[in-house]
């Protein structure tokens, strides 16, 4: 049996090290690239945002509506239910970028455990409930939600 050399013991180590090297170059790019999307996502969250309150500003009635527990939606005039309406579309907004920042990993368990309980109470909001609007992972979580409005 033929004897291997130091010399290609400290190849051998030295290739395995490169190929650790680039696999952890890669799996660093993969973060960084997984950071980069959720900065742009929660870009977009912030600029929908921007546009959903720009019209709320200044007005005062939009507190009486703002908590979603202290009005009936049925009792609302046009105004206030459009008022709703832009409430409830800021929340998607803002409940679809801390799925999407949960989703990569991006969001702490406890601030999803939380953020659970509040896509269900959004969701629940039957009149205002979106018509298949949301992205489309967002969108199969709310289908995967009890349905409370189908009474």
């Amino acid at each position: 049996m033929k004897r291997v050399g130091l010399d290609v013991w400290i190849q051998l180590i030295g290739m395995l090290s490169i190929v650790g090297s680039l696999i952890f170059v890669g799996l660093e790019m993969r973060q960084t690239q997984q950071i980069a999307i959720a900065g742009q996502v929660q870009a977009r969250a912030q600029m929908q945002v921007g546009r959903l309150l720009t019209g709320l500003e200044g007005n005062l009635d939009i507190y009486r509506i703002w908590n979603t527990n202290n009005y009936e939606y049925e009792d609302l005039n046009e105004d206030e239910k459009l008022v709703a309406g832009a409430i409830h579309a800021w929340k998607q907004a803002m409940l679809e970028n801390n799925f999407f920042q949960y989703s990569v990993g991006l969001f702490a368990e406890d601030y999803w455990e939380q953020t659970k309980g509040r896509i269900q109470n959004w969701y629940d909001q039957c009149e205002l409930r979106p018509a298949g609007q949301s992205v489309s992972s967002f969108q199969e979580h709310l289908n995967s939600l009890p349905d409370n409005c189908t009474q």
